[in-house]
């Protein structure tokens, strides 16, 4: 077959109209999200760490990856991470959505256990066929509330006694018993898979599925191809073999989706009717990268707000952004390993803001570091010195500081009072 041009917004919309056909005809035992879970594990499988290897990926940075491969570029951070089988598009991960008022979070309840693909069993019962095809309300660590049943069930495995939430779902996470977060069970284990993928033996139609994940996505989460996107260059991007694409996948002329999609292929885009155009924004400027020791060390000058309302760095490197042509959310509340999500253009950066009273050698939390660690050239800090709040400061730019800064790693002691201790302890008044 030829190349599928996935530039075409009218192709584009065939495609998740496709998919949406596909979805209703299995019914109920289709199940979307997972489905873009297990591709988002696939795509970035060099990256998520493995159970065997002793490391997590923590809850933050698996979502910023899953938005990152479905986020559309020209839509604005409160309504791009596409839904690929109902056609809507989501708002990012800690930004409040356009009909929200709190911000969303579209993946966590589906990797834990509560109701996701999330297990606390070791890597040795995960390897098992056995113990991966067993039902979960038929499991050795659950303790039921109900006789046969996973409805208020806990797993012993829990170190915070999860429960259950009556669905009964695959295990394709193993999850840290110290909170650490994730590592994903053996992806080419096809019989862990194929359930969620072709139920009942009806696989994925590949050609809408293509255009789906393919048109307007982020540059750099996704291979541009001026010239198209063929079933070759899907399997590439998304390693896989050709045992799991036979399992997972239609690709074949009579499939009527497929059909559809190769039919209409050949028409020239045409803008969709009552769609909105988006609004074209200035090219992106990578920051430069200076040399590690400068003498004239200037930074971007940002003067403070008319009327001083207490910004914080946050604000004065967000305002800084906005007047540099990036559209930017304040997301540092909800402690995602960044502070500012930036959008220009084609570009999406995650900016993490450092200031100090005096000269600045800023400290990364663990969190952050995985985050710039993942996220490479499009994590940026903000770094600003004597910061002062009332008066102009200057912001330096540091893009990908887990590649091009050593950084040396420390241990914190920390001394925590319970509730009950200082509420022992208190007084009525301290003399003043």
């Amino acid at each position: 077959m030829t190349a599928l041009q996935t530039g075409n917004p009218t192709l584009y919309a065939l495609a998740l109209d496709r998919l949406a056909r596909h979805k209703s005809q299995i019914g109920r035992e289709f199940k979307g999200r997972f489905i873009q879970i297990f591709l988002a594990l696939k795509f970035f499988q060099n990256s998520i760490p493995s159970m065997f290897s002793g490391k997590f990926v923590s809850t933050e940075s698996l979502q910023t990856l899953l938005d990152n491969l479905y986020a559309r570029h020209s839509r604005p951070p409160g309504e791009c991470v596409l839904m690929v089988f109902e056609g809507t598009y989501l708002a990012r991960t800690g930004v409040v959505g356009t009909s929200n008022t709190v911000a969303q979070n579209t993946w966590r309840n589906n990797f834990n256990l509560q109701k996701g693909v999330g297990c606390y069993a070791s890597r040795q019962e995960l390897s098992s066929p056995t113990f991966l095809a067993q039902p979960r309300h038929d499991c050795t660590h659950l303790v039921p509330a109900v006789a046969g049943s996973l409805n208020g069930a806990k797993c012993a495995l829990s170190p915070r006694g999860a429960a259950y939430r009556s669905e009964e779902h695959a295990k394709w996470l193993r999850i840290d018993h110290g909170g650490n977060g994730y590592a994903v069970a053996d992806l080419m284990n096809v019989d862990n898979f194929k359930g969620v993928l072709a139920p009942g033996g009806r696989r994925l139609p590949v050609d809408p599925l293509i255009v789906a994940l393919y048109h307007d996505a982020l540059p750099s989460r996704s291979a541009i191809r001026p010239q198209g996107v063929e079933v070759s260059d899907f399997k590439a991007d998304f390693s896989l073999s050709p045992s799991e694409f036979s399992a997972y996948f239609d690709d074949s002329a009579s499939n009527p989706d497929n059909g559809a999609i190769r039919s209409a292929s050949g028409a020239a885009p045409v803008p969709l009717a009552g769609a909105a155009t988006p609004t074209p924004l200035a090219a992106p400027t990578p920051p430069t990268r200076r040399p590690s020791r400068v003498a004239d060390l200037s930074g971007t000058p940002v003067a403070p707000p008319s009327v001083n309302s207490g910004w914080s760095a946050e604000e004065f490197v967000r305002q800084a952004l906005i007047n540099l042509g990036w559209a930017t959310v304040n997301v540092s509340r909800q402690q995602l390993g960044y502070d500012l999500l930036g959008q220009r253009g084609k570009a999406t950066r995650f900016f993490e803001v450092k200031s100090s009273l005096g000269y600045c050698s800023p400290r990364l939390t663990e969190r952050e570091w995985e985050q710039a660690t993942q996220l490479g050239s499009d994590y940026i800090l903000a770094i600003i010195e004597n910061f002062n709040p009332d008066g102009t400061n200057e912001i330096f730019w540091v893009p990908n500081p887990a590649g091009t800064c050593a950084a040396t790693a420390s241990l914190t002691t920390q001394f925590g009072i319970a509730r009950h201790v200082w509420q022992a302890a208190a007084v009525d008044s301290i003399g003043l």
